[in-house]
């Protein structure tokens, strides 16, 4: 006659398997991205005081057998992932096709996401030279302009002058549509981060 196992040993073996079962019940949730309060409701409970007892294992007493089923049901794991008798969590072919699929669409994505923020980051190198040459078209007139101006302090009659009144004239285009361009260059760097941001990608400083 076999004998019987003590009580003792069949506690501890119950605890650690609902110990086992808790943590692969947290872990299955966590992979459907479900908060424990979310989880709960699905899983039929008003609030998620007892799931959270049953993830913790604080009751070592027993987990019900309905919610186990409903569980693998809700996760999309299998049974066996639940009481820890493999590490494999999908359930079938379809759920691996799924996920082999869902990583082809995120390598995808990152590739496009990288080619975007090639091209993106050739933008801002172009951007940032243009500025770099606004800025120095500015700088230029300006100081063309005020060494106009003091040439004329030293010589009144320079817009009477031939070609005096035309030179005045020029400089003034000139460094108003400098001022010009880099008020557009502005609004270009503006215009350029809010795309950047409209597509999801990286920003650069533009």
């Amino acid at each position: 006659m076999a004998e019987k196992k003590p009580a003792a040993n069949t506690r501890m073996e119950q605890a650690a398997a609902v110990k086992t079962i808790g943590a692969r019940m947290r872990q299955a949730r966590e992979l459907c991205n479900l908060s424990q309060s979310a989880a709960a409701k699905r899983l039929g409970y008003s609030n998620s005081s007892k799931l959270s007892k049953v993830e913790g294992a604080t009751d070592t007493n027993s987990v019900p057998l309905w919610l186990i089923l409903r569980a693998a049901k809700v996760y999309e794991v299998s049974i066996d992932f639940l009481f820890g008798v493999t590490d494999d969590w999908e359930v079938g072919a379809r759920m691996s096709i799924e996920r082999e699929t869902s990583a082809w669409l995120f390598d995808t994505w990152e590739k496009a996401r990288q080619r975007d923020m090639a091209a993106l980051k050739k933008l801002h190198d172009k951007v940032e030279a243009m500025s770099e040459a606004v800025a120095l078209m500015l700088t230029t007139t300006d100081d063309v302009g005020a060494a106009l101006a003091r040439f004329m302090e030293l010589n009144p009659g320079f817009e009477d002058m031939p070609g005096g009144a035309r030179l005045l004239s020029t400089v003034g285009r000139a460094t108003g549509a400098a001022k010009g361009a880099k008020a557009k260059m502005a609004r270009f760097r503006v215009e350029c981060v809010l795309a950047a941001a409209d597509t999801h990608q990286l920003s650069l400083a533009l």
